[in-house]
């Protein structure tokens, strides 16, 4: 796999400007970083929400892989979290709940990887499914020790934030259901200030409207 990393004034091989290859540095850092904030849909540390309350999420059968473009490219994050550098992850949503039949995560990291960003995006066979699947997170999140919900708007049939400090890094996590999609936006070592919170939720967003216009044009069978 490859991965893109921001570096101004440069040109990657395909020719966009400030995106060139990179393979991670560190690998144990990346498959660590791969499992962050179960309960609220998304990876960022190996701190995760769910696992503090013991949960396991793993679906039964390997869900199939939705193509990259359901999930923002990395300058269309950088333009609410310009920490973020680097495509560290980009695959399956390992900590998916319920039965997806098809999800997308990817990690956006600072270069020193302390900061997180990620996004992904599980579609299940139906509006029941995810619906089903929402809640379960829901459910896992609230049960977390020091798990604090956040006051955010409706970004689809159902919105739901919060947020958990474990030591010294905050996780702050956003999980949006939309029709038969259950979409999540996640901070690690990131502040949850209102401003962090604030451009989350713009980011989880433009998110939603990517990923249902990218389903719904018929771009994902």
């Amino acid at each position: 796999m490859t991965n893109e990393t921001f570096t101004p004034g440069r040109k990657s091989p395909t020719g966009r400007p400030g995106l060139t290859n990179h393979a991670p540095r560190d690998r144990r850092a990346m498959v660590t970083a791969s499992a962050v904030a179960v309960a609220l849909w998304l990876a960022a540390c190996t701190s995760t929400i769910a696992s503090y309350a013991g949960a396991s999420t793993s679906p039964p059968n390997r869900p199939a892989l939705l193509p990259r473009k359901v999930v923002l490219s990395l300058s269309a994050v950088r333009r609410y979290f310009p920490e973020v550098t680097v495509v560290a992850r980009s695959g399956d949503n390992e900590t998916a709940t319920g039965n997806p039949s098809a999800t997308r995560s990817v990690m956006f990291t600072s270069a020193d990887g302390t900061k997180k960003v990620t996004i992904s995006v599980d579609r299940y066979a139906g509006s029941a499914g995810a619906r089903s699947a929402f809640q379960e997170a829901v459910a896992k999140s609230e049960a977390v020790t020091g798990f604090k919900p956040l006051q955010v708007p409706n970004l689809g049939d159902k919105t739901f934030a919060g947020t958990v400090t474990q030591g010294s890094e905050t996780h702050v996590g956003l999980g949006v259901l939309a029709g038969d999609l259950s979409i999540g936006a996640t901070l690690a070592g990131f502040s949850a200030d209102s401003e962090n919170v604030g451009n989350l939720v713009s980011l989880a967003r433009e998110e939603v409207a990517n990923a249902t216009s990218v389903i719904g044009n018929g771009a994902v069978p």
